[in-house]
């Protein structure tokens, strides 16, 4: 009896500990998903992301609060043109570097503040990414403030607005709502220029430039429905580019800016932006075409580091050795101060071969490269 007694009393110790186990789990899987919730709410986070992101104006905090979830998404397209400066610039001596240090605004930065041709490419740069970014959210259905695009892409024309001869299809997919991203675009970034003054107006200028750039190469795609492939009926829609093709035209758009060199008169009494190339004072100024970039004030060398430009200066760079004529030699890139030959070891695997059936056995090797750093 007392075996049996025993052996019942072990079983229910067992089914005791069991049914602690599976409480706990539960508990833990209860306190996991609540934390996950809080992460993951969208409304939270984008409420959170208003009060501790930095350099915003107290206009842009209102905007903020008022649609968190897109200014999130805002956030995203800033962060897509820092990237994308960095790319542009990688063999400059302003190489955008000192954006990814600061918060997810790079506005916040002191290169912003000033009127240099690098600043006149941030306001068009970053202006597209949110842009960008929020059209091609809406068509994700990541917001519930947009959809797709409800003007939506005209069967009856091609992507330039011509008439197309002998339709056989009609527009029927989700396009990007590049129409609200660029709303939201001017809403939250061109109320930072509340004062009435020059600079102001350039920046917006150069806002409206990135912008358009944006509109100009906007994609259509198209799928083919039909029996064996055939074309009898498309689904097509329009969408933004890939945005490294934007950020590469901004960048042409950079190397030709104009001087702003004063504000004229149109016939209805608005005032309009005039600017002239550089390194021609005597030639007279032009209204500024819509794509184009305007800064007024000349850029430093950037070789030096210096907080007030936002240059974190050249040394310690890697260069090219070869035409002094190219982007990133180091006869330019090193401002005069030459070039460190380093080895670059790394292990890379090597002498890899196949068997049969399905593996691959790989030897480890050591990668020797000399490369050129600024001193």
């Amino acid at each position: 009896m007392k075996k049996i007694f025993f052996l019942g009393e072990h079983r229910m110790t067992e089914t005791f500990h069991a049914a602690v186990i599976f409480l706990l789990f539960l508990l833990l899987n209860m306190a996991s998903t609540r934390d996950n919730m809080y992460l993951s709410h969208p409304k939270l986070n984008a409420a959170l992301t208003c009060r501790l992101v930095g350099g915003l104006t107290r206009e842009q905090r209102s905007v903020c609060h008022e649609a968190p979830d897109t200014t999130a998404i805002a956030f995203e397209g800033l962060q897509l043109a820092v990237k994308e400066c960095q790319h542009q610039f990688r063999w400059h001596r302003w190489n955008c570097s000192s954006l990814s240090v600061k918060s997810s605004n790079p506005h916040s930065s002191a290169i912003m503040k000033r009127g240099f041709r690098e600043s006149s490419f941030l306001y068009a740069l970053t202006a597209a990414g949110v842009a960008h970014a929020i059209a091609k959210a809406c068509a994700q259905g990541r917001l519930l403030s947009c959809g797709c695009d409800a003007l939506g892409y005209r069967g009856s024309h091609d992507h330039r607005g011509r008439t197309r001869v002998n339709n056989k299809w009609e527009w029927s997919g989700c396009s990007h709502n590049l129409g609200f991203g660029i709303e939201f675009s001017k809403k939250f970034l061109d109320v930072r220029e509340k004062v009435d003054d020059l600079q102001s107006r350039i920046n917006v200028h150069n806002n409206d430039a990135g912008r358009s750039i944006l509109s100009s190469h906007m994609e259509v795609r198209c799928k083919c429905h039909g029996l064996s492939g055939s074309c009898q009926l498309r689904t097509c829609w329009r969408t933004t580019p890939d945005f490294r093709v934007v950020a590469s035209t901004i960048k042409r758009q950079y190397r030709k800016a104009l001087v702003a060199a004063q504000e004229g008169q149109i016939n209805n009494g608005m005032s309009v932006l005039k600017g002239r190339p550089r390194g021609r004072r005597k030639s007279k100024p032009r209204p500024a075409p819509k794509t184009s970039l305007l800064f007024f004030e000349r850029s430093p060398n950037f070789c030096e580091v210096d907080p007030r430009t936002d240059s974190a200066g050249t040394s310690g760079r890697v260069c090219r050795v070869g035409r002094p004529s190219r982007s990133g030699a180091c006869e330019l890139l090193c401002c005069g101060r030459g070039h460190s030959l380093v080895r670059k070891s790394s292990i890379k695997p090597c002498n890899c071969t196949f068997h049969w059936c399905c593996t691959v056995d790989c030897q480890r090797c050591r990668d020797d490269r000399w490369i050129a750093v600024c001193k």
